[in-house]
């Protein structure tokens, strides 16, 4: 199986040539449609049976990818299926195309296209849930928006360490910019979910991430301190590491007990002055 998945990584390279294919199909389909550019009608065949191919294997390998395991959440089930979609219709409009009634068909090909950009697009929006999480298009959008996805509404900006909640002020939004990739609701790598502290408690495939009663033998911690040349750093394939302060933070929220739903100022187990200052600057509090 592992040269299923070796050929199934290239799936993330090889997506892009029936997206830009797409997009091409509709712009010359629109364009040979107006009399000054009638002679670019004779190259949409070609295209046609280029996104044709370029999708099947594209599909094929996302199969593949697939296969690993880690995919099986709605956005990758959607994805999935979208992309499947796109590429049977390509195959079938391709075939239209360079048969004998390629001509009498003519002018469905233009609507045709659209319907390849609209399908290309829905399984590019699942594509980038697995990539970057469900919410990475609204997170910054109006209430209402974010109301529509389901999302409440945004935490309101830390004014001083004490009231910071430690979980979600702090080590949440660390693990959302650099694990969610792998450890999100839609990409559960070794079934391990680090966007809620529930998940974070809850572990993996392999067990606890976090140990309350040894902090310092937590997996988690383990994982992150590690060499970055090391095969089980975390986070892995080429993905940006956490920098040396957020490290100590996480450190240090795990020496506290993995806190959550409560403020720093709280805590039996206060920063001690250096930590504090790395807490203050990645607060983005004034005077860190």
């Amino acid at each position: 199986m592992d040269f299923i998945y070796l050929l199934g990584r290239f799936h993330v390279v090889v997506l892009h040539i029936p997206l830009g294919v797409v997009v091409a199909l509709f712009i010359l389909e629109l364009l040979s449609r107006r009399e000054k550019y009638r002679h670019l009608a004779s190259a949409s065949t070609y295209l046609w049976v280029v996104g044709a191919v370029s999708a099947t294997v594209t599909v094929a390998l996302g199969y593949m990818h697939f296969a690993e395991g880690s995919f099986d959440s709605a956005s990758g089930i959607q994805h999935r299926t979208f992309g499947t979609v796109l590429a049977v219709a390509l195959v079938i409009a391709a075939a239209l195309r360079v048969s004998a009634y390629g001509q009498r068909y003519a002018s469905w090909f233009l609507p045709a296209s659209i319907l390849m950009v609209v399908l290309a697009t829905i399984t590019g929006h699942y594509g980038g849930n697995l990539t970057h999480g469900s919410t990475y298009l609204v997170e910054y959008s109006p209430q209402f928006v974010r109301s529509m996805a389901g999302l409440g509404p945004r935490r309101p900006p830390v004014e001083s360490l004490e009231s910071a909640d430690p979980f979600l002020d702090l080590v949440g939004p660390m693990f959302s910019q650099r694990c969610s990739r792998c450890h999100s609701d839609d990409t559960r790598e070794a079934d391990l979910n680090l966007m809620s502290h529930a998940g974070v408690m809850r572990g993996g495939e392999s067990g606890p991430v976090v140990s309350r009663a040894r902090p310092q033998a937590s997996e988690l911690l383990s994982r992150i301190t590690l060499p970055p040349d090391d095969e089980a750093f975390m986070p892995a394939e080429g993905n940006t590491p956490l920098t040396e302060a957020q490290v100590r933070i996480i450190e240090w929220w795990l020496m506290a007990g993995a806190p959550a739903d409560t403020t720093i100022g709280e805590l039996e187990s206060q920063p001690d002055a250096t930590t504090a200052t790395l807490i203050r600057a990645e607060l983005g509090l004034s005077g860190s």
